[in-house]
């Protein structure tokens, strides 16, 4: 009885550890960032991981889920993935004070010799509305600094006309 289970969890370990290869600092993750803004509470983030290199749930996706839950910052991390898929997901809940999208990406992709890759990274952002704080607290209208004056723009259909004549 005891050989069986010894030869399933080689055989289990051997599944994970297929695959090429790739250089885990040369790949360069597609990143977008999404802002949500909310009025009260502590804003976190939310990434949604993109992963290559998985052939197996058991395996590998609790190793990445291991590997990003011991990242400081991080509160929440789920992997999923489909047999027969050639990517898997992971979706990591985390304070961006505390922690950046960079630092989970490096998690993932230091993990069994650079056997997965970061393929992209969606992020969502909760970020605090300024304005509504400072109603909140009774503060006055202030005006923001990053209103430019107005720069009258040269006529550009005139110049190409100007140019034309010459």
């Amino acid at each position: 009885m005891k050989t069986p289970i010894s030869v399933l969890s080689i055989l289990l370990f051997a599944a994970c550890s297929q695959g090429p290869t790739p250089d885990a600092g040369s790949y360069a993750a597609e990143r977008t960032v999404q802002e949500v803004v909310i009025t009260d509470g502590q804003p976190m983030a939310t990434a949604d991981l993109t992963i290559g290199g998985m052939s197996c749930s058991m395996m590998c996706g609790n190793m990445i889920k291991g590997a990003l839950a011991k990242v400081p910052g991080v509160t929440q991390a789920e992997v999923e993935y489909t047999d027969g898929s050639e990517t898997g997901h992971a979706k990591v809940t985390y304070d961006p004070a505390k922690v950046d999208d960079g630092q989970l990406v490096s998690a993932v992709q230091s993990l069994a010799d650079g056997q997965y890759t970061v393929a992209s990274i969606a992020i969502t952002k909760q970020v605090k509305h300024a304005s509504t704080e400072r109603h909140e607290k009774g503060a006055s209208e202030e005006r923001s600094a990053s209103v430019l004056p107005a720069v009258p723009m040269p006529n550009l259909v005139g110049m190409l006309r100007a140019l034309v004549r010459i």
